[in-house]
């Protein structure tokens, strides 16, 4: 199962970056056709990074993050992935949040979590970090999670 962070469906709306929303395009097309859920949190970060940083109306970064919320199971985040969180981002190799978002992922079944943070390959919790984001668009590693044949 895989599971995405907040920035793929950020860059869906971010005019900013003109290479990155085609692909945040694309990868969120392809996440509707296969097993796919979003961590509440990610939810919650959609909305308030349209609000804050891209100064969208509050209804309008409401109405994103619920589109999201209703496109896509979800999975929230308990004791124990707090725990997790806890220790490991105490030794400083992620932020509390992305480890969180790690360990809920890991509990609801995610093997695979798209991001262009925490380290492209990397291996948490048994979730692999697949970044999306290539030079000349998605990356090969994400074509094949993703089951994008190439153009």
């Amino acid at each position: 199962m895989i599971s995405a962070d907040s920035n793929i469906f950020i860059y869906l709306f971010d005019d900013r970056e003109p290479v990155k929303q085609p692909v945040a395009a694309e990868v969120v097309a392809a996440l509707a056709t296969i097993d796919c859920v979003i961590g509440l949190q990610v939810v919650g970060e959609v909305r308030t990074v349209l609000q804050r940083k891209q100064k969208q109306p509050s209804w309008r970064a409401s109405e994103h993050a619920h589109n999201l919320f209703t496109t896509f199971d979800s999975f929230g985040y308990g004791r124990n992935a707090v725990e997790k969180a806890l220790e490991y981002s105490a030794t400083g190799g992620l932020s509390y949040w992305d480890a969180l978002l790690l360990a809920a992922a890991a509990e609801a079944g995610c093997t695979v979590l798209l991001s262009e943070d925490m380290g492209n390959g990397a291996d948490y919790f048994g979730v692999r970090v697949i970044n999306p984001f290539g030079p000349d668009g998605l990356t090969p590693a994400a074509r094949a999670v993703l089951n994008r044949p190439e153009d």
